[in-house]
């Protein structure tokens, strides 16, 4: 069965596409469209098979990688040589009964499962996240200074919540790249934001994979900072 990507015409009109250079405009292209992609925006690919098939020295496509994770386009597992592609849903999803299942499928297969929560990271947000939203709008309007985690403070939080450390990292790499927002919005209480990621992975492990975690309860509250 013939494989097809969507590429908006508006890609080359796109404000980052146009700040790209040639060869980075070719290696996003690339990412989205080569034969390895999956429905589920989440795919097994190489540095080295990359390499191969750009024409690119594993040193260039070390940096590319690095690029578009700072960008905030991808997520690149090195341990399970996955990448996750920002926003994927949005311009290739579908309601189809076919693809659904295919795209669960998919998600199965998935040896990292933080790069999930990547994926899917336009979630409906849980009332205790609405709450904080709402905090955060009274915060904001007050001028109250809102300061934001490092990486030690989260791998802490982590820890502390028997979650390893890798995890930590990807929590804050993903909202380091969006300047700690949710939408338009600070995020103020970052241990909920934290809290919420791991729950929702312990979440997505139990839906997926049908598996008979429980999930542990997070140490964190509407009152943490």
């Amino acid at each position: 069965m013939a494989i097809f990507r969507k590429i908006h015409t508006s890609f080359w009109s796109d404000p980052f596409i146009g700040d790209l250079d040639n060869e980075q405009r070719l290696f996003y292209l690339y990412l989205l469209t080569n034969e390895r992609t999956k429905q589920c925006g989440i795919y097994e690919i190489s540095k080295r098979q990359i390499c191969y098939e750009l024409g690119f020295s594993l040193d260039k496509v070390c940096k590319m990688l690095a690029y578009f994770v700072k960008a905030g386009k991808i997520m690149y597992s090195e341990s399970t040589q996955e990448v996750a592609l920002k926003n994927w849903m949005k311009f290739n999803g579908s309601t189809s009964p076919k693809v659904l299942s295919c795209i669960k499928s998919e998600l199965c297969s998935v040896k990292n499962t933080l790069l999930i929560e990547y994926v899917n990271s336009m979630y409906t947000p849980s009332q205790e996240e609405q709450e904080e939203e709402q905090e955060q709008e009274k915060e904001q309007e007050k001028g109250q200074k809102v300061t934001t985690p490092s990486l030690q403070d989260c791998i802490l939080f982590f820890t502390e919540n028997n979650r390893p450390p890798q995890e930590a990292e990807a929590f804050f790499n993903y909202y380091e790249s969006i300047n700690w927002k949710r939408g338009k919005n600070k995020i103020t209480k970052w241990k909920l934001a934290a809290a919420g990621w791991i729950k929702r992975d312990y979440n997505n492990q139990s839906n997926l994979f049908t598996s008979q975690t429980t999930v542990k309860p997070v140490k964190a509250s509407l009152n943490d900072e």
